[in-house]
């Protein structure tokens, strides 16, 4: 749940940041990847650490999106803060916790604290994948793995790695007709879809469990339907002397019209860093005399998918 939130008003960006998995995910065994695949490795396994993480949209030259969280983890409990700047001006903020195994969130616009439950049943079933998910096979990883190396080989020479001391850069820059055709295909179809009204999008008010206007980050962004194409693909890292990611960017450009035939070029850009390795200590809040309330956020989530 805490991941999920911290990556509010990056939702935008989600079809994108897998476009840009897919493309340098398998580019083959060249040093810059096999640098890069490690320190991926490493640092997922890390449970302790503060996460900063930036998102941006830019629309002809106009920044129509900001967001910015940081997220504090220590084993099971964890803490964050998410500020959502959108088109019209305004300022989204929520805080979330995660303390003596209760979710809590409260919006920057209430002084009601939410506190998220579920049923036993739902919460034993997430649990159980959550397991499953870090006690995986070794063995099957490992052919996935191999599998994914293989799927764009070609393209294992457009990853740099570059030195200094112990500390090491990784790079990749894809433009036009280094861009798999697949990746744009796939990439295009997502970005069409996303800018689709698929109903009413939750909206800050107490029938919303998260607090924030999710309808207005949606209504800022550009609405491609036709000629839409990944222009560039561009990612750095910068991987310390433990080979862990310390900080990486991406930057995703799209070319496109909407319905009025008005042509876009928009650009997003993620910026993630981490900080206080296995140092980190998760704020917590006291909710002795605040005002709060109960929201079961599986029930919440499944009645508003099936309306």
């Amino acid at each position: 749940m805490n991941k999920k939130l911290a990556m509010i008003g990056a939702g935008v960006v989600a079809g994108s940041v897998l476009l840009m998995s897919s493309v340098y995910a398998g580019v083959g065994s060249a040093p810059g990847y096999e640098a890069y695949k490690t320190a991926i490795k490493n640092t997922a396994s890390i449970d302790n650490v503060t996460h900063t993480v930036k998102v941006s949209v830019e629309d002809n030259g106009k920044t129509v999106i900001q967001a910015a969280s940081t997220v504090k983890t220590a084993g099971e409990d964890s803490s964050g803060n998410v500020e959502i700047r959108l088109p019209n001006g305004e300022t989204q903020n929520l805080q979330f916790y995660r303390q003596d195994d209760r979710q809590i969130l409260k919006s920057g616009e209430s002084n009601v604290y939410r506190i998220m439950e579920t049923d036993n049943e739902f919460h034993n079933r997430f649990k159980k994948h959550e397991d499953e998910a870090k006690f995986h096979d070794p063995g099957f990883s490992r052919e996935v793995e191999n599998v994914i190396d293989t799927l764009v080989g070609n393209l294992k020479n457009d990853v740099t790695l570059s030195k200094e001391g112990d500390r090491k850069e990784i790079a990749l820059k894809l433009e036009g007709g280094r861009i798999p055709a697949l990746a744009n295909a796939i990439g295009s179809l997502l970005i069409r879809e996303s800018g689709r009204d698929h109903g009413a999008s939750p909206r800050a008010n107490a029938d919303n469990p998260l607090g924030i206007d999710l309808s207005s980050l949606k209504d800022g962004l550009p609405k491609l339907t036709e000629e839409i194409k990944i222009e560039a693909v561009i990612l750095t890292a910068d991987v310390n002397a433990d080979d862990l990611l310390a900080e990486q960017t991406a930057e995703l450009r799209i070319s496109g019209k909407d319905a009025d035939g008005v042509k876009h070029d928009t650009v997003v850009k993620l910026e993630v860093g981490l900080s206080d390795i296995n140092a980190t200590t998760p704020d917590t809040v006291d909710l002795t005399g605040k005002q709060t309330v109960t929201v079961d956020f599986a029930r919440e989530a499944g009645s508003k998918h099936w309306r």
